[in-house]
């Protein structure tokens, strides 16, 4: 059975210190085939052009293993869609944001130019959620009814006080799709899958702030078809890469 890691870091941030090699490594020792890797901490919220240069050579080593996304802070405004464009463009497959650290919510008009443009590129965009004020499943569900032909990842489905909103947000919208990992509990997943349908939930470990090896115990937990076990371990990712 094919496993696709839908969420890691890679980089030399703050908080979070991984490189590619490294996560091959622990890929390998979890059968995992492929992972999308995006960048870290300061490269999200300043250092944007450094970080998806870090992720593009990343790819470029490891071609059949990482599956790229960049990351853009929409304060920069125009200079945002320019690197977006120039990282797409140069081999990148997503966006990653996150609201939280960027510092707005995620249904601000801020975000729309680099949504449109993601939109334009037909590239899925990632979310982090679950963090109050500024990363709340209703705000992603706001947002993606304003984008219906964008493909929305709910990163870690939602996870915090706010997993109740999880299932609600994402009914709205059949352009939303959950990914599996930190705080997200077999339970809560469970409840996704059985309200939702297990085409709507991808695996996803968030390495390094969590592990391969603990994120996929929760999704073998899980009572799943072997059909449906296929979806969240690699379908389900696959679709929204426009690949399925």
């Amino acid at each position: 059975m094919r496993i696709i890691d839908a969420h890691c870091h890679i980089g030399k941030g703050r908080y979070k210190r991984l490189t590619a090699s490294e996560l091959i490594v622990q890929m390998d020792e979890n059968g995992i085939e492929k992972a999308v890797v995006c960048p870290v901490e300061e490269h999200i919220t300043v250092y944007n052009q450094e970080g998806n240069d870090y992720i593009l050579q990343a790819v470029k080593e490891y071609p059949d293993r990482l599956i790229g996304f960049a990351t853009v802070n929409p304060w920069y405004g125009r200079r945002a869609v320019e690197e977006l464009r120039r990282a797409i463009g140069e081999g990148l497959r997503g966006l990653k944001l996150n609201s939280t650290i960027q510092g707005y919510f995620i249904n601000d008009e801020l975000v729309y130019p680099v949504i449109e443009t993601a939109q334009e590129l037909d590239i899925p965009v990632y979310f982090h959620t679950a963090t109050p004020i500024f990363s709340l499943p209703l705000q992603l569900s706001d947002l993606a009814g304003e984008f219906p032909e964008v493909r929305f990842v709910m990163g870690h489905s939602a996870a915090s006080d706010f997993w109740i909103d999880a299932a609600p947000a994402t009914r709205m919208h059949d352009n939303i799709f959950l990914e599996s990992s930190l705080r997200s509990g077999s339970a809560v997943l469970q409840h996704l899958v059985d309200e939702l349908g297990a085409g709507r939930l991808m695996f996803g470990s968030d390495t390094p702030a969590s592990t391969m090896s603990v994120e996929l115990a929760k999704i073998n937990s899980l009572e799943l078809s072997p059909v449906d076990k296929d979806l969240v371990l690699a379908g389900t990712v696959l679709r929204v890469l426009g690949e399925a």
